[in-house]
């Protein structure tokens, strides 16, 4: 199975599903908050979306940045 890396930046309010184990290779989705201060729900939320478009798209995550976002 193709590997992928889920990465959460606070700073640019984005989750990206990116393929590569170091998240090197294309940007696959994004999901991109409208608010600007997004809550631990909406971060669960965004990683939630990016780990079923991966099993869509048949890559396995190995890897998620940013993790510190989705602790309460």
């Amino acid at each position: 199975m193709r590997k992928a890396c889920v990465e959460l930046i606070s700073t640019l309010n984005t989750a990206y599903l990116l393929s590569g184990d170091l998240g090197g290779g294309k940007c696959l989705h994004v999901v991109q908050f409208r608010t600007e201060k997004p809550s631990v729900r909406d971060w669960q939320s965004a990683l939630d979306d990016c780990l079923k478009k991966a099993e869509e798209l048949k890559y396995e995550v190995s890897r998620i940045r940013g993790k510190d976002l989705i602790k309460p």
